[in-house]
């Protein structure tokens, strides 16, 4: 009986142990999961930066004028094209253009 006993408890106790398989494709979901939120803050933070520059422009007071409106698409087109011309190398590192490099 205490033999039993024993048996039960020690496997409670055991923690499961994962195969190289098992624990890479575990490895790999949790990765692909890290990704796709990564992804999802991103979008969320370009797109707010977006609304915001909108926003302070409809709350600037005093009427509009044509020019005022090219002046903010002119912004914004500025802002999407300097996300747009950041590239990735294979390792997933950003690489900064000539032109925003640091200069000393």
């Amino acid at each position: 009986m205490e033999d039993e006993m024993k048996t039960i408890e020690d496997q409670e106790n055991e923690k499961p142990v994962l195969d190289d398989d098992a624990l890479k494709g575990a490895i790999e979901e949790q990765l692909s999961k890290i990704r796709r939120q990564s992804m999802i803050l991103g979008f969320r933070v370009s797109c707010q930066a977006v609304l915001d520059k909108i926003t302070a422009f409809e709350r600037s007071p005093g009427s509009k004028s044509n020019n005022d409106h090219k002046r903010l698409i002119k912004d914004i087109k500025k802002f999407v094209e300097t996300g747009l011309a950041r590239k990735m190398d294979e390792n997933g590192e950003i690489e900064v253009p000539e032109s925003e490099a640091v200069q000393n």
